[in-house]
């Protein structure tokens, strides 16, 4: 989903200020990055229930089978993240992760695969509590939370996390990959 400018000759605007139309394009995504629907029951008193993922009898993540990824969880992780926490820019030169959660996450995703049919492309993702995110190695992956209350993030590594010098997890500075993905669209 996008916006373009357009002119309406019916209608008059003030100097500067532009008529936008929304698209309602779906935004390209980096090759391979999923965005998956999940099964959420909710109940009768305010609540709810989420899968947040089924495997295949050889044990990998049953949704992405479809789209040709052989994921095999290897550790899950949970991350509490404060009312408008946010954290830029992460990648994982092996590691591949699927991201889940129980309420909305605006996700910012580079593509800095080399040789990778989509090198350098941006996009942002809103993760609400009924999809799952598969983020490949590769691929920078920032967030915000956008609430006024606090988000946990669920997520899934197809390796374990070491806090040592053999790291997976590599921080890149925001202001050397400038990517405003928290800019609010237009109601």
């Amino acid at each position: 989903m996008g916006f373009i400018k357009k002119t309406v000759k019916e209608i008059k605007t003030e100097k500067g200020v532009n008529l936008l139309q929304q698209t309602y394009s779906k935004e390209p995504h980096p090759k391979d990055v999923v965005l998956m629907k999940i099964n959420v029951f909710p109940d009768d008193l305010g609540g709810w229930f989420k899968e947040n993922f089924r495997l295949s009898e050889s044990f990998h993540f049953q949704a992405l089978i479809e789209f040709g990824i052989n994921f095999k969880i290897r550790q899950s992780n949970m991350s509490y993240i404060a009312a408008g926490g946010k954290r830029f820019w992460h990648i994982h030169p092996s590691q591949n992760e699927i991201w889940t959660t129980n309420s909305i996450l605006l996700v910012g995703l580079v593509d800095l695969r080399e040789g990778s049919e989509t090198y350098g492309q941006k996009t942002k993702v809103v993760l609400s509590p009924d999809k799952a995110l598969y983020i490949p190695h590769g691929v920078a992956h920032g967030f915000i939370n956008p609430n006024n209350f606090p988000v946990t993030l669920v997520y899934f590594a197809d390796q374990v996390f070491k806090a040592d010098s053999e790291t997976e997890e590599h921080r890149i500075d925001p202001k050397q990959l400038p990517f405003d993905f928290v800019e609010p669209d237009i109601m």
